[in-house]
This record gives C-alpha cells, structure tokens and sequence, in this order.
C-alpha cells in the first residue's frame, strides 16, 4: 500500500524549464511552451513536428527522488493510464524516459482548467444545461475510476480539463489516487475542498 504522497522534496534540477523549450522527444514531438511548474516537474506544450497536433508533456523530474517518491511517480502514470480509456479522462498518451526525468505525453485541453473556466471566464452562468452536462460527465469519469479500482482523491474544479467550448470536460491529475478502497490515510487532498469533519479533524491534528 503506497499512502499519501511524502512532501515535496528540494530537488536538484540539471536545467530550468526554459532549457528543455525546442527539445525534440523521439524524433516527434517538440517542447515549445511551459504550461506549469510544480514540485516533482514540469508541464509542457508540444507539437507533433510531423502532424501539427498538440499536446501536454509532464516532466517528472528522477534527479534528488528517493526510491519511495519514485514509486508514487510510477503509481500515478499507471492509474492515469488505466483510468484514460474513459472519454471523460485526460488521455495518457505515451510515456517517455530520459536520464533525469520521465515524459509522460498527455491529450492538451487548450481551454484551461474548470476552476479557471467557472471563476475567470463566467462560462457556465446562467447556462444550466452545459453545467448540467459537464456535472454528469465527471460522474461519469468517477464511477468509471471506481468500476476498476481508482480512487482519484483530489476531486476539485483545478483538476478537471475543458475543452469544446465548455462542453465537454475531462478529469486530470492523479497524483493522489489510490487503489485501496479502505485507509486510515486521512487528510489526502486539497484542504480548501475537504468536508467541514475532515476540516476540523485536520485542525486538531495541528
């Protein structure tokens, strides 16, 4: 059983994200924009130099892991990748070793997360039927995850991707998703969407 992810270690990078910009990955796909920095790597925007279709690249950084981050790093493309024969899940395209980090190419939503999408563009005011319809299409992608023995655990408007105008959404980032049904893992997830228990359980903790 491999629990919540340890923290975030200070790692050793061998180059910026900017570095790695223009990078060719197999003879096909090109690195041409950083997406987002986070604590275990990078996300990219690439291109497929033969076909034009873009796509994201998360780069999971190897260098200063320990052999237990390692395994959540693996852990997290395995269930991504079971879990994206869904339609309403980011698919997992190909995975990609290099010396210092792991590639992992994935479907690129270039219209931004649910978060952004409901708070910054206003996209779902006053529409009912497309928040209706982007609402069962992540009940869709969860009861699929559970159909097969995932547990996503950080369900959040960031996590989730959009695309066609809105209408279709898509749910991303398994980080924290978890192939046991029962734990005693409690505090997993993101605090600003935990239920009022499990806040102030984490408040006594502290």
């Amino acid at each position: 059983m491999l629990p919540t992810p340890p923290p975030s270690p200070i790692l050793k990078q061998s180059c910026s994200p900017d570095d790695r910009l223009g990078l060719v990955l197999a003879g096909w796909l090109e690195l041409t924009g950083v997406l987002g920095v986070g604590a275990y790597g990078v996300v990219y925007t690439a291109i497929d130099i033969h076909t034009h279709v873009p796509y994201a690249v998360k780069a999971l950084n190897k260098v200063g892991l320990d052999s237990r981050s390692r395994r959540f790093q693996q852990r997290e493309i395995q269930l991504h990748h079971e879990a994206s024969h869904h339609p309403n899940v980011v698919s997992l395209v190909k995975i990609m070793e290099s010396e210092d980090c792991t590639f992992v190419v994935l479907e690129f939503c270039p219209e931004g997360d649910l978060f952004s999408n409901i708070t910054e563009e206003g996209r779902y005011l006053g529409n009912d039927t497309m928040a209706k319809g982007a609402f069962l299409q992540i009940l869709d992608a969860v009861q699929f995850c559970h159909s097969i023995g995932i547990y996503h655990r950080d369900l959040k408007p960031e996590n989730i991707l959009v695309s066609n105008g809105g209408w279709t959404v898509k749910l991303a980032d398994f980080g924290l998703a978890t192939q046991e049904s029962v734990t005693d893992d409690f505090g997993c997830g993101s605090t600003f969407y935990m239920s009022p228990g499990m806040s102030e359980f984490q408040t006594i903790l502290t």
